[in-house]
């Protein structure tokens, strides 16, 4: 399930969109000002390797463990974490599926 993040050319606000698959991919627009003028943006990806039974598994059965990669990078680089991304991280731990994820 690919997450792409945009950047308003109206507004100029970044913001994340979740799509199902690949293939089928909805028009995108502006979360905060509903413009459809929006340029994706690259990302970083990562992945996690090994199968089904990996031990780590269970590490995000634990929820305060879910975001904890995000937080420790935006502090390993000196970098304040905006709002909005503490939020969904937050929303995440106590179950909310994040803004914009259409599964």
């Amino acid at each position: 399930m690919p997450i792409y993040e945009y950047i308003c050319n109206i507004c100029e606000i970044g913001f994340e969109v979740f799509h199902k698959s690949y293939k089928n991919q909805r028009s995108v627009e502006c979360s905060t000002c509903s413009s459809e003028d929006v340029t994706k943006q690259i990302s970083k990806v990562s992945f996690k390797l090994g199968g089904p039974t990996s031990s780590s598994d269970d590490y995000f059965a634990d929820t305060s463990n879910i975001g904890k990669n995000v937080e420790n990078t935006f502090s390993s680089h000196g970098i304040d974490m905006p709002d909005s991304i503490r939020r969904t991280i937050d929303g995440a731990r106590g179950g909310k599926m994040p803004d914009g994820l259409d599964i």
